[in-house]
């Protein structure tokens, strides 16, 4: 392509040193961006030049008005499976990346060329440095119909990456690595400096990119093999070194929105009955335990924490479906795909957290969901999290046995300090309904007397109701609370679990 050369290659802080003509001896990859990364943690932090002025003046519109040229995609003329497109830094865009491709023994940077973009009603064409790099990049594919590439996964930003299964529209984000969230610290954002891309041969189902990303604190190496689908699938491998002691990070960390839900629709003067891209937590404990955790937007920031050994799975779902739920024929909730993370060998003791910060607008990503390592990353180290990672619509085996499918909430005007709670299980045994003489629903509560419960048959569901009400034992405390369906012998159902501050 005539916008890319062939350069004797140079990794980001020159910390590689490979042959003239960026040849790699087929030795490039994620073993060695993570044996460079405790060097680099060894150096003292360099943070980015900034920006010019002209390009961080640039506002919402402006950046709208910069468009990547579809002619000019890696990979188009050759007719891959796979095709690459690059945003343009400036404005709210203010990293910029290196991206370089991969291709048997050869590594050639993508050089930026403003010849690549169309700037409408934009005058900055001559304030732009050549070397100015991207803010990120997205990949194209087939994943809806053979005839038309989609989107099907973007980085930007920070550690930033969104993506795609068949049928979904953009809602929940994912990172590579949190740090200091909502903690007494300002919360740090690592930043990818570098990305290498594998060009795929015209038969791929998959691609692979790998990145470098660092901050005052910390250097990580990432690898991501690329599988889309009905539910695209990302393998994960990211290897971790600090510069200094760090001990609140998370890894594989979920950022989502949630407005509002059956819960609590009468407190918001909008048409809809649901606003949100996700609608709960759901964790599959190292003891086989699921739990379900719906998410809540209070008056107060608040958190959540499930302390574990070698958790097997997380996520943030979207598990209501129904369109009649969102009546949103723009965003289109029903649509936004879940993310379910199964951690690959043993990732130790630790905690996964939930963050939830309180909005009052449906834009903000206000959910924040994590895996804590309980030990610190000490400078020297060398740490490494491997994990699958699915973006789907549903799976009926998340859990394997019966689901929450609604919670619900209500005042008792007899007893103003008490809460109703009505959730609704199905799915798996549930819709059995020889199970009426057996069932039952085991409730219970910290710093809460329950103060009576039962459940009913919900045929609309095929499923079961749970009635209970709940009071308040200290009114300065929140109460803990949880719920699951049984029968004689075993669980039928995930624990639903829930917060409620008085």
């Amino acid at each position: 392509m005539s916008l890319m050369k062939s350069i004797c290659f140079v990794g980001l802080l020159a910390c590689f040193t490979l042959p003239a003509g960026g040849e790699t001896n087929g030795l490039f990859g994620f073993d060695t961006l993570k044996s460079n990364i405790c060097v680099l943690a060894s150096r003292p932090y360099t943070p980015p030049p900034p920006l010019p002025r002209k390009l961080q003046a640039l506002d919402y519109d402006d950046l709208r008005n910069i468009r990547f040229e579809p002619r000019h995609a890696v990979w188009r003329m050759e007719r891959l499976p796979f095709q690459l497109q690059f945003f343009h830094p400036g404005g709210i865009r203010q990293d910029c990346v290196k991206i370089n491709l991969i291709e048997g023994e050869l590594i050639t940077p993508v050089e930026f060329s403003r010849d690549m973009f169309v700037y409408e009603n934009v005058k900055i064409r001559g304030n732009i440095p050549e070397d100015i790099g991207f803010s990120g990049f997205r990949v194209h594919y087939p994943l809806n119909r053979p005839d038309y590439l989609d989107e099907l996964i973007v980085f930007q930003g920070a550690t930033y990456f969104r993506a795609l299964g068949r049928g979904h529209r953009y809602g929940i984000s994912a990172r590579t690595l949190a740090l200091h969230v909502a903690d007494e610290e300002d919360e740090e954002f690592p930043r990818y400096r570098e990305f290498w891309i594998e060009k795929p041969d015209r038969s791929a189902d998959r691609i692979k990119i790998y990145g470098l990303f660092e901050s005052s604190n910390i250097v990580g190496a990432a690898e991501f093999v690329v599988i889309p689908g009905a539910g695209t699938t990302i393998h994960v491998r990211v290897a971790l070194a600090a510069r200094q002691a760090v001990t609140n990070y998370g890894v594989a960390p979920l950022t989502s929105m949630f407005w509002y839900d059956e819960s609590a629709q009468w407190r918001y003067n909008d048409f809809r009955s649901e606003v949100h891209d996700s609608d709960g937590v759901a964790v599959h404990t190292g003891s086989d335990e699921w739990l379900w955790r719906p998410l809540v937007n209070g008056a107060k920031l608040r958190f959540g924490s499930f302390i574990d050994n070698n958790i097997r799975g997380f996520g943030m779902m979207q598990r209501d479906r129904q369109f009649s739920n969102y009546e949103d024929l723009e965003s289109y909730y029903h649509l936004r795909p879940s993310v379910w993370i199964e951690p690959k060998g043993g990732w130790g003791e630790g905690n996964l957290r939930l963050v939830e910060f309180p909005t009052t607008v449906e834009y903000a990503d206000n959910i924040v969901s994590f895996w804590q390592p309980l030990r610190p990353l000490q400078p020297g180290e060398l740490a490494q999290f491997d994990y699958k990672m699915r973006w789907l619509s549903d799976d009926p085996d998340i859990p394997p046995k019966g689901r929450v499918i609604a919670t619900r909430c209500a005042g008792i005007s007899y007893n103003p300090a008490a809460r109703r709670f009505i959730l609704d299980f199905g799915g798996h045994e549930l819709t059995d309904e020889s199970l009426a003489d057996a069932i039952e629903a085991d409730v219970s509560a910290q710093n809460g007397k329950v103060l009576g419960h039962f459940i009913q048959r919900n045929e609309y569901i095929r499923g079961w109701r749970v009635f209970f009400d709940v009071e308040p034992v200290s009114p300065a405390q929140p109460v803990e609370m949880r719920c699951f369906i049984k029968n004689d012998t075993h669980p039928l159902s995930e624990t639903w679990t829930y917060q409620w501050i008085p």
